[in-house]
Formats: C-alpha cells, sequence, structure tokens
C-alpha cells in the first residue's frame, strides 16, 4: 500500500470494531452499545463498552479506552506497529512492513520472525526423528508405553531429540538451513558450551508448545528414564514467556467457546490423554502455577472453568491457588477429585469414560475446598478440634467473592459443627488477614499465584548457596522487590539470618518464612550446582525484571490511555519512556541483559 495513514485507514474501513473485540471478550448488546468484562483488568461487573457507531471502546473500571488497534495493541502486547500488522492480516490488507520501521525496530521484528521460523524447523525436525529414525526409537517405545497413539502424535506433532555423540544434531541442521548460531541461541534452541553451540534439548521427548493462534513459539522436553528435571521448558525468549500461554489452547480453543467451559489440567500428557479420551477442551499450564494472565485467556472463551489436578498434595495445593484467581476474575469454577496418587493421564488411559464423568460431575470448587478442610468434624468432636476446623475454614469462606455464595457455605459448615452461620460470617468479617492458604487471596494485576518475587526468594531459601550469585552478579537488590516484607526476606538471605530458630522473627517475617518454605520447586529435584541450576537461577532474575518491567509498562500505557496528560505536554515523553520500556522487555525475553 502507498504509505502508512493509507494502510491505517483501508484496514480501519475493513474491520469492525465490535467483531474484533468479539473474538475476546464474550459481549452483550446494552443499549446502542455492547458490554462485557474488561480483559485489561479484573472485575466480576462488566463495565467495558464498545460502541459499532464510534468503533470505540472504553473501559469505565480501569479507563482505558481507544480505537481498534489500540485495542489490538494492549490485547496482544505489542506496539502500535504490530497492532497494524495484526489487523492487516485480518483485513487482508498488504503492508509494506519495513518502510517506516527504524533499526532498532527491524532487529527486533528480524529476531522475533527468525525465532518462528526456526521453531517450525525444530519441531519438523524433531517430529521426523521419532516417526522415522532410528535415533527416535527410545522415544517411540516411551510413548507406545504411555498409550500414545500415532494420532496423538500427529495431532500434537510430538517429537524426539535424539542424544548424538556431539550434542548438536538439531543445530547442525538448523545451520544447514540458513540460520545463524546468535538466532538459535536467542531462540533457546541452543546454548554455548566451551566456544561452540550444542543443542538444548537432547535424550527427551519433545512437545512443541503454540500459542492461541497456533504459532510454534517454544518447547517442552520430557526426560526419558528418571533423569533429572523430569520436564524441561524453553527458557524465556522474545516469543515465548511460559506464564503467558496455556498448552493445547490452539486446538481447545473452537471447542472451548462452543461449551463455553474449559477443563484446566497441569500437564501437557494431561491434556494429550484428555482429547484422546474425548474432552477436546481440555488445556494446561506449562509447568509453573496458574497465572492471572492464563486467568484472561480462559476468561475470553469460556465462562466455567473445571480444574483437574493430580490427587496428591502437590496437585490439591495447585487446585486451591488457582480457585482464587479464577473465581476472582468472574469465571464460575468447579473441581474434579481424582483419587489419591491418580492423575488425569492415568485416567485417560485405564477408564476414559470415567474421566469424561468425572468432568461433568464435578462439584463447585469451594463445595469441595469447604469440605475438605471440615474433614469428618462433627457436631460431636471437641471444641479444640473444632476450633483447629475453623481456623482452616474462615480463609476459605473469606476468599468466596459472592455474599450470597460465602452465606451458604457458612451455613453448610454451621450444620457440620453445630454453630450459628451468623456468628461465623462475623468472625470471617473481623478476621485478621494473615495468614491464608496460598492462592485464594486474589492476586494483584499483573501477578500471577506465585509470582516472581515468591519464586526467586523460595528458591535462595531452599538453596542459600545461591544468594551471593543472585546479589553480586545480578545485583538484585531489595528495590527489585515490590513488596516491603519480600525486601526484608531478601535482606535476612543476604545476611544469611533467615535461619534463624523459629520464633526468632517478627511475626510477618515469621509467615512469610513459612509461606516459602512450603513452595513447590521441582526443579530443584536431582538439580546440583552448575549448568542446570544456573538456568533456574537466570529464569528467576529473568521473572522478576521483566515483572517488574511489565507493571510499569501497565501504568505507563494508562497514563496515555487517560485524560490530561496530552493538556501537559507530556506525550512525547511517556511514549520515548514506553518505547524504551518495550526495547527492554524485548531484550530480556531474548535472554540477554540479566547482568546490572
Amino acid at each position: 500500500m502507498g504509505g502508512t495513514r493509507d494502510a491505517v485507514e483501508e484496514v480501519r474501513s475493513r474491520l469492525n470494531l465490535v467483531d474484533v473485540v468479539g473474538g475476546y471478550v464474550r459481549l452483550q448488546r446494552a443499549g446502542r452499545e455492547s458490554r462485557g468484562l474488561c480483559p485489561f483488568h479484573t472485575e466480576r461487573s462488566p463495565s467495558f463498552y464498545v460502541s459499532a457507531e464510534k468503533q470505540l471502546w472504553n473501559c469505565h473500571g480501569c479507563h482505558l479506552g481507544g480505537d481498534i488497534f489500540k485495542f489490538l495493541e494492549l490485547i496482544e502486547h505489542t506496539d502500535f506497529r504490530g497492532a497494524v500488522e495484526e489487523a492487516a492480516r485480518r483485513a487482508g490488507v498488504e503492508l509494506d512492513r519495513d518502510s517506516e520501521l527504524n533499526s532498532a525496530e527491524r532487529r527486533q521484528r528480524r529476531l522475533r520472525d527468525a525465532v518462528l521460523r526456526l521453531n517450525q524447523l525444530a519441531a519438523d525436525f524433531h517430529h521426523e526423528v521419532l516417526l522415522h529414525h532410528r535415533a527416535g526409537e527410545p522415544g517411540r517405545r516411551l510413548l507406545a508405553s504411555r498409550g500414545i497413539t500415532d494420532d496423538d502424535i500427529d495431532r500434537f506433532h510430538l517429537g524426539y531429540a535424539p542424544q548424538g555423540s556431539r550434542g548438536d544434531n538439531l543445530t547442525r541442521y538448523l545451520l544447514r538451513h540458513g540460520a545463524s548460531e546468535e538466532d538459535i541461541v536467542a531462540a533457546g534452541l541452543g546454548r554455548r558450551d566451551r566456544g561452540r553451540v550444542v543443542d538444548f534439548l537432547h535424550h527427551r521427548l519433545v512437545i512443541p508448545i503454540r500459542d492461541d493462534r497456533g504459532r510454534w513459539v517454544g518447547f517442552g522436553g520430557r526426560s526419558m528414564g528418571d533423569d533429572q528435571p523430569k520436564y524441561l521448558n524453553t527458557r524465556a525468549t522474545t516469543v515465548f514467556d511460559k506464564s503467558r500461554l496455556l498448552f493445547g489452547l490452539h486446538l481447545a480453543r473452537e471447542a472451548i467457546a462452543r461449551e463455553r467451559r474449559a477443563v484446566l489440567m497441569e500437564g501437557y500428557f494431561d491434556v494429550i490423554g484428555a482429547h484422546r479420551a474425548g474432552v477436546p477442551t481440555a488445556v494446561s499450564t506449562s509447568g509453573t502455577a496458574l497465572t492471572e494472565f492464563q486467568v484472561r485467556l480462559l476468561r475470553r472463551v469460556a465462562d466455567e472453568v473445571v480444574l483437574c489436578f493430580d490427587g496428591d498434595v502437590a496437585g490439591q495445593r495447585a487446585g486451591r491457588s488457582a480457585v482464587g484467581l479464577l473465581a476472582a476474575a468472574g469465571v464460575n469454577c468447579r473441581m474434579a477429585q481424582l483419587p489419591m496418587g491418580k492423575d488425569p493421564d492415568d485416567l485417560s488411559r485405564s477408564d476414559p469414560e470415567g474421566l469424561r464423568r468425572l468432568l461433568a460431575e464435578a462439584p463447585p470448587a469451594y463445595e469441595v475446598l469447604v469440605d475438605a478442610a471440615l474433614g469428618d468434624t462433627s457436631t460431636r468432636s471437641g471444641a479444640e478440634h473444632q476450633e483447629q476446623v475453623l481456623r482452616r475454614v474462615l480463609p476459605i469462606l473469606a476468599a468466596i467473592p459472592e455474599a450470597s455464595i460465602r452465606e451458604l457455605y457458612a451455613e453448610r459448615v454451621g450444620r457440620r459443627l453445630g454453630r450459628d452461620p451468623g456468628r461465623i460470617l462475623a468472625d470471617v468479617e473481623h478476621r485478621p488477614e494473615p495468614p491464608r492458604p496460598p492462592g485464594l487471596a486474589p492476586a494483584a494485576p499483573g501477578n500471577s499465584a506465585m509470582g516472581a518475587s515468591t519464586h526467586l526468594l523460595a528458591l535462595l531459601s531452599a538453596r542459600s548457596s545461591l544468594v551471593p550469585e543472585v546479589r553480586d552478579r545480578f545485583r538484585i537488590t531489595g528495590a527489585d522487590f515490590p513488596d516491603a516484607v519480600d525486601r526484608d526476606v531478601y535482606r535476612l538471605l543476604c545476611d544469611g539470618e533467615l535461619s534463624l530458630p523459629e520464633g526468632a522473627l517478627p511475626a510477618n517475617l515469621e509467615a512469610r518464612r513459612a509461606e516459602l518454605a512450603a513452595v513447590d520447586l521441582p526443579e530443584l529435584e536431582g538439580a546440583t550446582e552448575g549448568g542446570q541450576l544456573q538456568r533456574v537461577v537466570e529464569d528467576c532474575v529473568r521473572s522478576l525484571r521483566l515483572e517488574a518491567a511489565e507493571q510499569v509498562r501497565t501504568a505507563l500505557r494508562r497514563r496515555l490511555a487517560g485524560p490530561g496528560h496530552h493538556r501537559e505536554g507530556d506525550t512525547p515523553a511517556l511514549v520515548q519512556e514506553l518505547e524504551a520500556l518495550n526495547r527492554k522487555i524485548e531484550v530480556l525475553r531474548s535472554g540477554a541483559g540479566l547482568e546490572a
């Protein structure tokens, strides 16, 4: 097209804002406008409005607003040019993509395009090895032992990363296809080792990870036998952030939108087995706690989520963590109860009909949590035991957003304990805020159930030998932690005082120490000092800096979208600051920029 302005107007004329927004938000007519839950902040009552007449949108809750390009810019986490390109793709308009880009933007775009291309090549390479090469035999045997069918392998494009004598099979393949060593490392497909680039994954089953648009963005590697870690994901890159993805969503999206219901699981093979068992709405996190961003992805297409986590203690803890985030976002939540020690993948193989029935009959999540806290308590239980039960139940009741639902469960508790429900509700209202079971408190906007601060502090608490590296090499200081308690905890870690005897710290620090000790850190299983543990530390530091940068970026975008700043003349400075922050985030996601 002849010029950016002409292209923008052509795209704008071809697209209807209501249709575009409707692909992300469930809209309902409200007079001359359409209304829905805002995708940019957590709310339970819709305050997000779209005008078909004006082709504008705005939210009365977070005060964001704009046109079709501003919406795509925010929802797809891109800049204005990226939003125009996405809109042009939908409208079928050809753009002169590079004519007005500066050199830094061209480099970023070239890297992003290169990473996506290399991921596609890598997915095809691993798939070919698994299906047709002698080197893929170990992968074929393991998949057969787990009941994985040819259809499963094809649907999820499963692959195998061979061991190889030099450890660079994929790297050499990509180099033959025109890749540079720098791009291979930036894509997370390789790493430097004694002056050469070797494959990041080897002797592992390979599960390609695609975003909700179907683009190949990263990989999960499942170890063979008892090798540790059991699962190894691509590190953060310019296109891959596991906290912002749901495995299988590109396949499940249509079925979820049709049923308005999603099934959320923990693992890749849980999802693969569920789809084989006739549950096409199954998705999973990629080895992380559920995040608010992932909840927003689900909320775009589902009104209800069924949690189907492992039946062990870790699975139950993950389920509790997810409930609060989903409830705070206005998503109805149910919880399937698997037998202790069983996971969804087991049931998909041994009893697929039973898995489908379990999901269809899943009770409300808060009913499961309340009943679990009550246990076998009855009116005949002793006073001391009842008080212990109440201490477990009250924080669960306090986390229920709807007062009417809270009252129903208070009556349930009252009947079991022989107590007045009104008094129980009064106790809920007047209870001190901490401690609260992990995940039941609604997360602050932009934070995950286990945010970067918690992850890093838990890691350092478990492995105090890592503190000097985080402090001295990466120059992490207390100022990098947004919460005052976390700043104090980090100072104690640096001073070697977090291991003081129980009761030696102030109550708020004792409570935080206990929370950190309870954090599940599967990446430490079998990890020894060296390259593997080094990557764990780097991922934590990168997540901490990315989370801080993205929170600042969100605040800047809100200032730019809000009224008043243009009259004060600070728009150019804000735009410049936002562009610098975008570049910083791109650098961090590419794997650089960690050492201050």
